[in-house]
């Protein structure tokens, strides 16, 4: 019997970078037949399809509540939804970096912030013992509201309040190496290692993504690198079907940026191995 699966996505594409077709053919040869489907869609029957993988639903940040409820609908219907909707609900507010910092994951010093009040950038630059901050939302995806900080660039300050005077946000020191090395992400499939990557920001930017110019390279991940990720993934204790972990290089040692369980690009053009990894990993968790 032919297997349905769906792929979620969003209304409209235009502007994103996403690899997810590549998924598609592996996954066919598996008797698998894919649908993407945008999660707002209306009207859509959950239950007919036996899995539904979180793909590019990149503007989830804007109604988080709303896609929680269809995740939650999604499992109600008997469909079977990658990664879990406790997961995403848990990934979804940065919070999640405080208690894997708890566990011994080393995590970049952070400030978490309920509202901006006016003096903040000068008291939070002591505080961090930086120059320059990246302030962002704990709910936010697409590096959408970050902005960079300092004490000599009222402007940048003044942009931020207006974001941040009224929601929650988290900052960070401003970590240069991003600049001249970049950022590192791994990729795994279950709890294998997969592939990995480095995004670095265009002249003059802080941004990774894609969107926004950065410079994505293939790279053989360092045997450090490998066992910081697994570090982290046993440290998070979960069987998902696929996880990104992001690390910085700051003050000579690597630290976590980020955990994506919800729906990061798995960058599978980086991978001649990856598409079919992934859809081998769906077949097994199906069972």
């Amino acid at each position: 019997m032919l297997k349905r699966c769906a792929f979620l996505t969003m209304q409209d594409m235009t502007g994103f970078f996403a690899y997810d077709q590549l998924a598609i053919e592996p996954l066919n040869q598996l008797g698998w037949s894919v649908e993407e489907i945008p999660w707002d869609q209306a009207d859509v029957v959950w239950g007919q399809y036996q899995a539904v993988v979180i793909r590019s639903t990149w503007d989830y940040q804007n109604r988080p509540s709303e896609f929680l409820r269809v995740l939650e609908a999604i499992e109600a219907s008997g469909a079977k939804l990658f990664n879990p909707a406790h997961i995403c609900q848990w990934n979804m507010h940065k919070g999640y970096l405080r208690e894997l910092s708890s566990k011994g994951c080393p995590t970049l010093p952070t400030i978490w912030v309920e509202r901006m009040v006016e003096g903040d950038v000068a008291r939070w630059c002591r505080e961090l013992n930086s120059p320059r901050l990246v302030i962002k939302p704990t709910v936010g995806a697409n590096a959408d509201h970050a902005f960079v900080l300092s004490e000599g660039d009222p402007d940048s300050a003044s942009i931020a309040f207006k974001v941040y005077r009224g929601r929650e946000g988290l900052v960070q020191p401003y970590v240069d190496s991003i600049e001249s090395e970049g950022e590192y992400s791994l990729f795994y499939f279950g709890d294998k290692y997969s592939h990995a990557i480095n995004k670095r920001p265009r002249s003059g930017d802080f941004r990774v993504q894609e969107e926004h110019g950065g410079i994505i390279s293939s790279i053989h991940a360092t045997d450090e690198l490998l066992q910081a990720g697994q570090f982290v993934l046993e440290r998070i204790d979960e069987h998902l079907l696929y996880a990104r972990i992001d690390f910085v290089n700051w003050q000579g040692a690597l630290r976590l940026m980020e955990v994506e369980l919800i729906e990061p690009s798995l960058y599978f053009s980086y991978s001649s191995t990856a598409p079919q990894l992934f859809a081998n990993e769906l077949e097994e968790k199906m069972g």
